[in-house]
């Protein structure tokens, strides 16, 4: 979905392998699995088929992602004395 909430065509086409897209998608999830074991992201990443899931994917774990980074950089941060 677009950010107005309408539909995209597009959403229902399938993600090609070998494509920048999965690329980032692997990126990610490799970064969940640190945070959530890799079971789990696994089986998260596996419900990925079509741009809508990935797009959904994308915004479900961009949060987490960025606070996790965030929490590690002011935890690095305490430690260097900073």
């Amino acid at each position: 979905m677009s950010q107005t909430g309408t539909i995209d065509p597009r959403d229902a086409h399938p993600v090609r392998n070998g494509s920048n897209l999965m690329a980032y998608l692997h990126v990610l999830k490799k970064a969940h699995a640190v945070m959530v074991g890799h079971a789990r992201a696994e089986q998260r990443f596996r419900q990925i088929v079509t741009y809508g899931e990935a797009q959904r994917y994308i915004e479900e774990l961009m949060p987490l992602l960025l606070r996790e980074c965030d929490s590690r950089w002011q935890q690095r941060r305490r430690t260097a004395g900073g």
